[in-house]
Order: C-alpha cells, then structure tokens, then sequence
C-alpha cells in the first residue's frame, strides 16, 4: 500500500463546510417571510433552492441522498421550531391536528376543491348552501333603527361605519342578512386572497362582570392550503357552519359581512391582514345591535 493512502485527507463530509453561511441566511429568510406573510412553506421553498445549490454539483449518489435527507430533516425541525416559536406550544394543546394521518402534511389541492380559491364567481353557490343552511331555523332580526345614526358610540373608531344606507338595508329580513360556513369562507378569500382561520373569542378586561363581556371575531394568520393548517376542507366549512350559527342567532352576521366587504385598512395601529403574529380583530359588542342579544345565548358559547 502505498504511502500516500495514509496521507490521504478523510472524505469530505455530505454537505459542505461553507454551505452553512447559506444555510443561516436562508434559515432567516423562512423566519421573516413567514412572519410577515403568515406561509411557512414560501420560506421552506427558498431554502430548498439555496441548498440545492449548495450542494455539491453531481452529487447524485449515497452523498448526495444523504445530504438530502439531511437537508429534509434539518427543514422539518427548523419550520416545527419556528411555528412553536410563532405560535406557541398551546396552539397544539388548544388547536390540535384535526387531520387523519393521511391528511397530514398535505396541501389542499384546489383542482379538487369544492371551493372557489379565486377560479370562478362563488355568489351563487353560496347563496343555495345559504338557504339549505337557514332552512327552518327561525334566526331572529333585530333591525338597525335611525336612532342609532346618533348614538356617541358609532364614532370613527368602530369596526364597520353605520351609516343612512346599511340602516335602510337592514330593516329588511333577507338572505344576505344572514351567513353560512360557505359564505364565510369564501367572503374572507375575497377579502385577504387566503381561506384564513376564523374563530370566536372572548375577553373579560373587568373581571367577571356580565357588563365587562367583550365578544370579537378574529381572523388568524394560518389558512387552508398550508401543509400544517390543523383542518381539512370538510373541517374547516364545519368549524366556520357552527361560527356562522352563532352570528345568525345573535344577528350579527349582517355585521360581519359588513366589514368582509369593506376595503382593507390597518385599524387601532395593527395591521391590515392577518399575519402569523397578529390576528384581524373585529369586536362584536361594537355592533349597534350587540346589547339587544340575550345574554343567555351568548353564555351557549362562551363559560361565564
């Protein structure tokens, strides 16, 4: 054997040295574009590309696979990471993966979507899921009234303007008064581009006062479509169906569509969509009709 194979330097590693400059921007990268755009996966991609190039070129056998596999699971680690960081653990435990297993880490393919995604005009068919979904149920009508253009607490500041024209609209019961699951989905796409999360939310800022009671709509950052969006297609249209309800019992719905249909505007200093670190907030006891709901029926949703 000759000398030089004791001198011969160890084989170099699967991905080399210097690939971990790139890697560090890229890992940053992920961190503000997903903050800002609310899309783990638009980081997860550049990454992807800056490794690909990073790695050595040809490199299509065992070292390469294995730098592959490597890279996959350095990914996999670093996005379950950063969604802990942005989200926090109790997102897992309050929020959990609704998903099968067979679900899970897949995205919703819109070509076999029963939803619009921004293909075609989703009017109609909503309106006929509307109408199957208030079928026999009685939702109740608390009519805005003119008084209400005067009361000091619709001032700039509130969530959705009250004006001469949504008081006329109102005084009449009709379809578009009320919501579906459907309806909102589609409603909040038209609006933010994205089917994000919608839940209900209460806050109790004075304690346990019934008067303190602070009810809000929040629109999240995560959306269908995303690998780890908690819900499939069907969840999601469920979980929006039993949200819907509530609006439609209280009579809030025609409230909501007023403010998904309104231009898009930063309020009270947050931003203008909902981001992985903010959510849309729009607050249900701002709406002029919120103190004609029993407090009984808002206690079927929110513990006391």
């Amino acid at each position: 054997m000759h000398l030089e194979a004791f001198l011969a330097p160890p084989p170099r590693p699967f991905v080399r040295l210097r690939a971990i400059v790139p890697l560090l921007i890229a890992s940053l990268c992920i961190i503000a574009l997903s903050i800002r755009r609310g899309d783990l996966g638009v980081g997860r991609m550049a990454v992807n590309r800056t490794v690909q190039r990073t790695l050595p070129a040809g490199s299509t056998g065992i070292s390469g696979r294995a730098g592959r596999l490597a890279t996959r699971g350095f990914l996999d680690s670093f996005e379950k990471g950063l969604e802990d960081f942005m989200y926090g653990w109790k997102d897992d435990k309050w929020n959990p993966d609704r998903r099968t297993e067979e679900e899970r880490g897949s995205r919703v393919r819109p070509s076999l979507s029963s939803l619009s995604w921004g293909r075609f005009e989703w009017e109609n068919d909503a309106q006929e899921h509307l109408r199957d979904f208030i079928q026999g149920q009685g939702y109740p009508m608390r009519a805005v009234t003119e008084n209400m253009l005067s009361e000091e607490a619709l001032d700039t500041s509130t969530d959705v303007e009250i004006n001469q024209a949504l008081v006329e609209r109102m005084k009449a019961r009709g379809e578009n008064r009320y919501i579906c699951g459907r309806k909102l989905a589609e409603m909040v796409y038209a609006k933010y581009g994205r089917y994000h999360d919608v839940s209900l939310l209460q806050a109790k800022p004075f304690g346990n006062r019934e008067e303190g009671r602070q009810v809000a709509l929040n629109i999240y950052g995560p959306h269908l479509g995303n690998p780890s969006f908690p819900y499939s297609e069907d969840q999601y249209l469920s979980k929006l169906d039993g949200i819907s309800h509530m609006l439609n019992t209280w009579d809030q719905a025609w409230y909501v569509q007023e403010f998904l249909v309104s231009k898009l505007a930063p309020r009270r200093g947050l931003p203008s969509r909902p981001r992985a670190d903010t959510a849309v907030t729009l607050r249900l006891n701002q709406s002029p009709t919120w103190e004609m709901v029993p407090a009984e029926q808002i206690s079927e949703v929110f513990s006391w």
